[in-house]
């Protein structure tokens, strides 16, 4: 999955330098093969990615970014650091949420991100204590901007399962809540949408624990990965093993939940 981001970005530095996979050929950086290989996600070496970063002039942020994406590219499960009002594993997570062609959700007692109301989502930040408006205003646009995204492309299906103590606890007033339960039944009459909540008398099994995301690509362009966040940072994971056992909790958790227009 890493290495797939990756790619796409070196590819994009490549055309954005005016230059073709045959020029670097030619310019014996790197022959035809290597250079599709660690374009569409086969390989990803930071040497590398530093030579080509130099090649195509890449801004010392941009290129910094992107030799830190090849060296976690070599863990098959990875932890990201979160200490900006935009913490840098989020860029990685929203990539992966504007290619996906599934996105499942689960969480026991949060609204994703993606589907918060601006009030719920500035009751959600003031949480964390007081932050700059300039940042709550660049949260609050951000979240806007991905709900639009996800909201306009009819080619991505969406399936979100929440505890019912979503909707137990206060999140700013009660006000604010039920705007919120009002936008999601709004936006369960989308197309490729579906919102289920865990009833109240559901019996607990295992699955419960876990809160998560599992994200599939179309046509196989990467491979699926589930995304776990945590309070200092988030992990990544990718692999068989990984994926089914989660895709299996999701199913199990989807079957003890209802429709939420039938949750009360």
């Amino acid at each position: 999955m890493v290495r797939s981001e990756l790619g796409l970005r070196l590819e994009a530095a490549r055309k954005k330098a005016g230059k073709t996979q045959n020029d670097i050929a030619e310019a014996k950086i790197f022959g035809l093969t290597k250079l599709r290989e660690i374009e569409t996600g086969v390989r990803a070496e930071p040497g590398d990615v530093w030579t080509l970063c130099r090649f195509y002039e890449v801004e010392p942020g941009e290129a910094k970014e992107l030799i830190h994406l090849a060296d976690m590219a070599k863990s098959e499960a990875f932890w990201e650091d979160s200490r900006d009002a935009v913490p840098g594993w989020l860029d990685l997570y929203l990539a992966c949420e504007r290619r996906c062609s599934r996105l499942a959700y689960w969480h026991p007692e949060l609204v994703p991100g993606v589907f918060q109301t601006s009030t719920y989502a500035e009751a959600v930040m003031d949480t964390d204590g007081p932050a700059d408006p300039a940042v709550v205003a660049m949260r609050l646009r951000l979240r806007q901007e991905r709900q639009r995204s996800m909201l306009e492309r009819t080619d991505r299906s969406v399936q979100i399962v929440l505890g019912a103590g979503t909707f137990d606890l206060e999140i700013g007033s009660a006000e604010v809540m039920t705007e919120q339960r009002a936008f999601l039944g709004k936006v369960n009459e989308q197309p490729g949408v579906d919102i289920r909540v865990i009833p109240h008398r559901a019996r607990a099994h295992s699955d419960l624990a876990a809160r998560f995301s599992l994200m599939d690509f179309p046509d196989n362009q990467r491979p699926s990965v589930v995304y776990l966040e945590a309070l200092t940072g988030a992990r990544y994971l990718e692999g068989t093993r990984h994926v089914s056992a989660y895709r299996e909790a999701f199913a199990n958790l989807c079957l003890t939940s209802v429709p939420i227009e039938e949750f009360k």
